[in-house]
């Protein structure tokens, strides 16, 4: 796990910055150095630089735009801190995409640094989102994201929800659908996330490493 490259993808409004946000918190319980690179230069809502200030102090270096902007300010233009974190840091690192094969598309100027090292590329996913609601859809998206950056999916997280009124059952039933998906392609469920009360009751059917989530960026689950 020490001195990996996490890179988390997936459809639009799947999760993947809130997932992020709180998984690099679980990688700095587990007393790894680690670094959050905020890629998403598509979409200006629920980005992970908008905690900024919140994760370092806790110790996690984040790093996005020019001006390492939070808030309010749309810059389309990545810090190149983040190539210099890839190519030389030994931290564990974050890489927080933008979603679909348009927002993967930056991983590009990063490939010959990010293959040099460990890493894994995880595919976060919402059954209950367009575009990802059934195996089809998502082993579809999975291609998109391969084809774009040149790199392999290497597991799936279970981000599945309906807000805060998902139940359990919603959950189990998204498990069902990715666990097809994961016998499809050979590629393993590493994580399933969630707000409290769904993690603590999640039966043992479930699959993947189990991630609870505050929720930082918003006060819905997505």
């Amino acid at each position: 796990m020490n001195n990996k490259i996490y890179i988390i993808v997936g459809h639009y409004g799947s999760g993947k910055s809130e997932f992020s946000v709180n998984f690099s918190k679980y990688l700095l319980s587990k007393n790894l150095e680690v670094c959050l690179a905020d890629l998403d230069i598509v979409n200006p809502y629920f980005r992970s630089r908008e905690v900024r200030e919140q994760l370092t102090k806790l110790g996690i270096v984040v790093i996005s735009d020019t001006l390492n902007s939070t808030k309010g300010l749309d810059m389309p233009y990545l810090s190149p801190a983040i190539q210099g974190q890839i190519a030389l840091s030994k931290k564990t690192i974050i890489l927080d995409c933008g979603g679909d094969d348009v927002g993967i598309k930056v991983l590009k100027q990063f490939y010959h640094e990010i293959i040099k090292r460990d890493y894994e590329m995880l595919m976060i996913i919402n059954t209950y989102r367009p575009q990802t609601s059934n195996v089809s859809q998502i082993i579809a998206m999975k291609d998109k994201l391969e084809a774009e950056s040149g790199l392999k999916i290497t597991g799936y997280i279970n981000n599945s929800n309906f807000l805060r009124q998902t139940t359990i059952d919603d959950v189990m039933n998204a498990n069902n659908i990715i666990i097809e998906v994961s016998k499809d392609t050979n590629i393993p469920i590493k994580y399933v996330s969630g707000i409290k009360k769904i993690i603590e009751n999640l039966p043992i059917e479930a699959i993947g490493d189990r991630l609870m989530l505050d929720l930082l960026l918003r006060n819905d689950w997505l």
